[in-house]
């Protein structure tokens, strides 16, 4: 067997290199190769020793070692490695010395080889001093950051370092005698065999020899890219393929991620300079060359004042520079200059750009082109100017007002309408100029006044004279938009019809009661096809979102849709035939397409001899009425689900003893705790998620599920050990929801193993835990820093840890507990709540959190909280 075997001059001058002493025996101990180490500490070399039986000749003790007694070892599936013996050894000299040895059997092709590691124990004097052979070789590996594989001619796995079990996820005795395809997602798992035979049968090296990317798979599945080198070793006539690999995921999502930020900065519509801190241009992007005209190889290495117009004041560009020196950002209106002598308006911000040690090393510029607003602007106000003279020459009150209905602008009729100078009412808002009557009819009818996008058109305002007479106008105005569609200011003008109105208030009367009602009122003509509107209310209009004129003669037909109920249309259509009365509740459509609940009642109009000529429509929005009554059983839902993932009853153990409760303040809250055990540890947790939503509920489930899921993770990926490694996983698993919802978390969570009775604990901005010591009659406060979950990504958390004695107590608590008020608004407080804590130390914790409770309903006056209410104590026996 010997002869057959041999060690080739690469692997034979890698394990020559090696301190500690190993041997290649055959499958009957007699020496196959042995490294210089191994020659150092026997005397002997290898040509010496060769085929003659180490453990025979060698070894002194008087147990028999497993190749002495001609026991052959495990096989690779039952024991891949023996355990660590010791023995003594005699050396050629006669001297005779202790090791540590350990026996790897190895088979390939039918061969057993057995690799003998030993470390010197006894006097080695020779030697000058040993190595523990398996703490040095572990080093060796460990210190190789690549993923060295080694695997035989048809693909067999027969070694691989530590790096190779991180990158793909698996152990060593895992992959050991295994096909390498394993490694390989597919098709390349398929057909890697075949490359091995097609290289076997025709010798013809395709990346043997070479490195290229490809893919690899972890033992979960997962796909990644990873570089790979392939060399061959050759051993007599025994070939093994060694593969180098490196992960290149960072590297790729790097590239990746440059991409995509090149792209975007070549593809952003604003011009984009990088100049040096000399202010020499050294990047420019294609917008910069729209804008400007230059190339970029006219500009690279030049200084951006090749842009200046000449026309600013020298001062914008020394506060520029002082500016950005000091390390601050620019931002202003520039004119500048084009290649083509063009003058243009950017709206220019410079930014310092630092490198990781906050030092700045260039300066980031970006232009955006608003030559065309400063003209609309220029535009604007001439138009504004000679609005003005006209106002002058015209006997109607010509206004302006604001966003928000104050006026910045009235003309001089003001005075002859209303009795008031136009300085006057310069800043109030319109609504003030109403008599009290009208002020209110307009501030429940009209929406607010941000909320307002559509023109005016005569509307009738009620006004008091200065000396005390009823002034009313017919008022008409539209709004002036910015470029985003946002009103800037609103224009109209109000026509004196005070007379007029005095000779109609009589026929008004009845209108106004109509055109005054907040629900929609219609009347058709029931003598016409289709029974067309001959009448609709602005409250109609305001509902549907189509004016009096797109309703008048046409039915009210157009404001049904795809999902309107063919049942209502149904009963409407019968009833009218019949002549009847209908009361329907159905979806229309407003008129931007917006659906809403219509509660439609229609009654019959009759004439003299009892033919009906007229319907009168009723007709109310109560989209929010059938939304709130839907929510409101959804929420009843959602409430007994969130309180059925709640602890049921308190956990009793010998040692010690948790009970908790939650009053959601509404339906479904986001207060939420738990307690678990398992081994000879207690979890205990109390949260709570902002608001008061079904979000802040689902976020609550989410967060127990997050959480049961971190505590109860298998052998191969460990539960977090610490409390402050929990808050760390929980926060980074749901940061993301956490910022797309705009929700946070606060939590305190503890750890205690109540045999050691030591608790460790953590805390992410929640209220400090209260604990009541045996003999002590104040409570101490616990606290960690810690941020609160939701805020940032990453972030570390503060562990505390202390000793719990018989007789002490714990209490947690939301801030649903001391911010709670009584009817005088005092709040009950952290001091109240430690004073009732000490309080009655012999009852259990489920009866202190009762009596708690009680409490704190007395002092509230009432059984229903403003907040969300959550208690959780614990007593150590």
């Amino acid at each position: 067997m010997s002869e057959f075997i041999s060690v080739d001059r690469f692997a034979r001058a890698l394990l020559d290199g090696i301190d500690d002493a190993v041997c290649m025996l055959d499958e009957a101990g007699r020496l196959v190769f042995m490294n210089r180490a191994s020659e150092e500490l026997f005397g002997y070399s290898e040509e010496e020793f060769r085929g003659r039986a180490v453990f025979s000749e060698l070894e002194v003790s008087s147990e028999p070692t497993p190749l002495r007694r001609e026991r052959k070892p495990a096989s690779i599936a039952q024991e891949r490695f023996f355990g660590t013996n010791e023995a003594r050894f005699r050396r050629r000299d006669g001297t005779v010395f202790g090791a540590r040895y350990r026996l790897t059997p190895l088979k390939e092709a039918g061969v057993r080889l057995n690799l003998l590691h030993l470390s010197c124990i006894g006097p080695c004097a020779d030697r000058g001093g040993a190595f523990d052979t398996e703490s040095n070789l572990r080093a060796i590996l460990d210190t190789i950051t690549d993923g060295v594989i080694v695997i035989n001619d048809t693909g067999i796995i027969q070694l691989l370092n530590p790096a190779a079990e991180r990158l793909f996820g698996y152990r060593r005795e895992e992959l050991i005698g295994e096909n390498v395809h394993r490694l390989m997602p597919s098709p390349y798992r398929e057909e890697h065999d075949g490359y091995l035979a097609n290289y076997r049968r025709t010798g013809i090296k395709k990346i043997i020899g070479t490195g290229r990317e490809v893919s690899g798979r972890r033992k979960d599945g997962s796909v990644f890219p990873m570089y790979l080198s392939i060399g061959e070793l050759r051993q007599g006539n025994r070939r093994l393929f060694v593969g180098i690999t490196h992960d290149l995921t960072r590297r790729k999502q790097n590239e990746e991620y440059l991409t995509i930020l090149s792209g975007a900065v070549e593809q952003s519509p604003n011009a984009i300079m990088i100049a040096d801190l000399e202010g020499r241009i050294t990047f420019v992007n294609r917008a910069f060359s729209l804008l400007t005209g230059y190339t970029i190889d006219e500009v690279i290495g030049r200084n951006p004042r090749l842009l200046q117009s000449g026309v600013m004041p020298p001062g914008i560009y020394r506060r520029l520079w002082e500016t950005i020196q000091a390390g601050n950002e620019w931002q202003g209106e520039i004119q500048d200059r084009k290649k083509s002598g063009e003058l243009y308006w950017a709206l220019e911000t410079i930014t310092p750009i630092r490198d990781g040690s906050g030092k700045v090393t260039r300066y980031l510029a970006t232009q955006r082109d608003i030559t065309e607003q400063k003209r609309d602007k220029e535009a604007l106000e001439e138009s504004e100017e000679r609005f003005r003279q006209v106002a002058e020459m015209v006997g109607e009150w010509l206004w302006e007002q604001d966003p928000e209905g104050r006026y910045v602008y009235s003309s001089g009729s003001v005075h002859a309408i209303l009795g008031l100078k136009p300085e006057e009412i310069i800043g109030k808002r319109y609504l003030d100029l109403l008599t009290p009557e009208d002020r209110q009819r307009w501030t429940e009818t009209l929406p607010p006044p941000g909320r307002v996008h559509e023109s005016f058109y005569k509307l009738i305002n009620h006004y008091r004279h200065r000396d005390g007479h009823e002034v009313f106008t017919e008022s008409t105005g539209a709004p002036i938009l910015d470029d985003q569609g946002r009103v800037i200011k609103w224009r109209g003008m109000d026509l004196d019809i005070t007379a007029r109105k005095r000779a109609e208030d009589a026929l008004r009367l009845r209108e106004r009661a109509i055109e005054a009602a907040s629900v929609g009122i219609v009347i058709a003509d029931a003598r016409q096809p289709h029974y067309p509107n001959l009448y609709v209310n602005p409250a109609l209009s305001r509902i549907t979102g189509y004016s009096r004129e797109e309703l008048l003669g046409r039915s009210l037909r157009i404001l049904q849709g795809p999902e309107t109920e063919e049942d209502a249309k149904n009963k409407i259509r019968e009833d009218l035939k019949r002549g009847t009365g209908c009361e329907v509740v159905l979806r229309n459509y407003r008129k931007d397409g917006t659906p809403f609940w219509n509660e439609l009642l229609l009654s019959p109009v009759r004439d003299e001899q009892g033919v009906v000529t007229h319907y009168i429509g009723i007709q109310t929005d109560v989209t929010e009425r059938r939304r709130a009554e839907e929510e409101r059983h959804e929420l009843e839902i959602a409430k007994h689900i969130q309180l059925s993932l709640l602890p049921k009853k308190p956990l009793r153990l010998p040692m010690f003893e948790v009970a908790g409760i939650c009053v959601p303040a509404t339906h479904v809250g986001g207060d939420y705790f738990d307690y678990f055990h398992y081994d000879e540890n207690a979890d205990i947790v109390v949260a709570d998620v902002s608001g008061h939503s079904v979000g802040a509920a689902l976020i609550m489930t989410e967060m127990r599920s997050t959480l049961k899921a971190e505590t109860r993770k298998t052998p191969d990926n460990p539960a977090p050990q610490s409390a402050a490694e929990v808050l760390r996983a929980l926060n980074h698993l749901l940061y993301e929801d956490l910022s797309a919802a705009e929700l946070f978390i606060t939590m305190f969570y503890l750890k205690y193993d109540f045999r050691k009775r030591r608790l460790r604990y953590a805390n992410a901005g929640h209220n400090r835990a209260l604990l009541l010591r045996r003999g002590d009659w104040t409570c101490r406060e616990l606290d960690a820093e810690g941020l609160i979950l939701g805020v940032k990504r990453d972030v570390l958390f503060e562990e505390k840890s202390l000793v719990l004695e018989p007789g002490d107590r714990l209490l947690l608590y939301t801030d649903g507990v001391i911010e709670a008020q009584n009817e005088q608004g005092e709040f009950f407080g952290i001091s109240r709540l430690c004073h009732l804590f000490t309080l009655d130390r012999s009852d259990a914790p489920e009866t202190t959190i009762r009596k708690l409770m009680n409490e704190l309903r007395t002092f509230c006056g009432k059984s229903e909280f403003a907040d969300d209410i959550t208690l959780v104590g614990l007593q150590v026996r």
